[in-house]
Formats: structure tokens, C-alpha cells, sequence
């Protein structure tokens, strides 16, 4: 099931002279949550990161501060 839910800009670090990544922490990112689509400007890829924290590549300008609140598309996998 998708659904919208908002995530924290904890990090925005440039990658080269043209990437961007931006972290992003969210109480509702768990093992099971698969993330379809974020709010940033020019998204390229996204990686989970041990910490459960999300690694979002944008190449251009994301548009994102840190402490900004950005939604985030994401699909609960169900429960065997």
C-alpha cells in the first residue's frame, strides 16, 4: 500500500560538480518500507543506509536545507 509521509533533510553534501546528496530520516523508514518517489528536485537514486536513514543522489540542485521537511512516496510491504 503507498502512501505519503514527510522525512528531515539531515544532510546535504555535494557529490562533483553537478551531484548532490541529500539525507533524509523519517521515524516510519523500517526494513520493509520500499521508497517509490521523494520530493526532490531532480532525484536520481536513493539508498538506504545501515542507520535507516535514506541517501538521495540529485543531479542539479535538490532545493533541500537541512531541517527542511520533505514528503516521501513509500509502499509497506505486507506481513507473512
Amino acid at each position: 500500500m503507498k502512501h505519503a509521509i514527510l522525512a528531515k533533510v539531515t544532510n546535504v553534501k555535494k557529490q562533483g560538480p553537478s551531484c548532490v546528496a541529500v539525507q533524509l530520516e523519517s521515524n516510519e523508514f523500517d526494513e520493509e518500507t520500499v521508497i517509490v518517489s521523494t520530493g526532490l528536485d531532480c532525484e536520481r537514486t536513493r539508498v538506504k543506509m545501515p542507520d535507516g536513514t535514506i541517501e538521495v543522489t540529485c543531479k542539479g540542485n535538490p532545493r533541500a536545507n537541512v531541517g527542511d521537511a520533505v514528503p516521501v512516496v513509500v509502499e509497506s510491504q505486507p506481513s507473512k
